[in-house]
């Protein structure tokens, strides 16, 4: 077999998830396949060793969900090179702190409950995040975690890691054909005015800001669909509501609850405004409660993740009680 066919053949296809629609193609395949750079991405774009559905396309092409990225398999060769010396960088501390995140672990996964502006990707101006912790999850030598999906910088909770490559193909499988239920929990200011619903208000990503806000847009949106109920309400002021995202957008649920039920997430000031912080200046209430999933394994994973203590702190000082939840 000639060395063209035997590189035709080794191909390696991602299904682009309704989280990762909406995002530029570079962008995407720096999450895929860890290590990869800029100027490896933009080479074998035009080389065509990167393709969208087959098609050849720029590094800022918006990716559709559904869409099939495929990238020749030695690529992944490539972009291991440099994975090494991100281990090498933890400090104790830093080891230690990621290793106090995990709340549940299993043959092929960790979970971690993400605390609020703990970022889980780096950027231009991002140095800390989860991704460059995650070499303190495993001892020298072993495969380094991968990230199966994102959470905002300023929401908490529940963060699926998979302990290798294959695992994280499997679980980003599950994402990208909704197998995934993801619950929420929010306090929002005011109270929306039914008791449980249905939203379907599609988004778009404002210019090329690449993901920092979004808008509603009905002509080229992407569709966005969140559940909702209210599980408490403090007369009309505040509520404590349940979001289950069927869609995974990005900043769905913040522009859902401010846009569709007029009810702005409690210190979430770039979609709320000043109408965000109703008793000062807080952090974001917007929690991922809870995951369930199939693992890889087979096995059947359902967790749950505990508030972060400035939503325990109000949760407390307005007497909302945990088990008004059912979950």
């Amino acid at each position: 077999m000639s060395k063209e066919m035997s590189k035709e053949m080794s191909k390696e296809e991602f299904i682009v998830s309704a989280d990762d629609a909406g995002n530029r193609l570079d962008k995407y395949l720096r999450f895929k396949v860890e290590g990869l750079n800029q100027g490896t991405i933009e080479k074998y774009l035009r080389k065509g060793d990167i393709r969208v559905g087959g098609a050849k396309q720029k590094s800022s092409y918006r990716l559709q969900e559904g869409e099939v990225v495929q990238i020749s398999g030695f690529l992944r060769n490539i972009a291991k090179a440099p994975a090494p010396k991100k281990k090498s960088t933890l400090t104790a501390d830093e080891r230690k702190h990621i290793r106090s995140l995990v709340i549940d672990e299993g043959e092929d996964y960790w979970i971690l409950n993400k605390p609020p502006g703990l970022a889980v990707q780096g950027g231009s101006k991002t140095t800390n995040h989860v991704d460059r912790l995650l070499p303190g999850l495993v001892e020298e030598g072993e495969p380094i975690p991968k990230l199966v999906h994102r959470l905002d910088k300023d929401t908490s909770g529940v963060l699926l890691i998979a302990k290798t490559g294959k695992a994280a193909q499997a679980l980003g499988k599950e994402f990208a054909n909704k197998n995934v239920e993801k619950t929420y929990w929010a306090l929002v200011v005011g109270l929306p005015d039914l008791s449980e619903g249905r939203i379907d208000m599609p988004l778009a990503k404002l210019g090329d800001v690449d993901g920092e806000k979004v808008q509603v847009d009905y002509d080229e949106g992407q569709r966005a669909v969140t559940y909702y109920r209210v599980i408490e309400a403090l007369g009309n002021k505040l509520s404590w509501l349940e979001l289950l995202p069927s869609t995974g957008r990005t900043h769905q649920l913040r522009v859902h609850c401010t846009e569709a039920l007029k009810t702005p997430i409690v210190g979430d000031g770039k979609y709320g405004g000043a109408g965000a912080f109703p008793f000062g200046r807080v952090p974001m209430h917007l929690h991922a409660r809870g995951l369930s999933f199939t693992a890889p394994s087979g096995k059947k994973v359902s967790v749950i993740a505990p508030l972060p203590p400035h939503m325990m702190k109000t949760w407390n000082e307005f007497g909302l009680e945990l088990d008004a939840s059912s979950g």
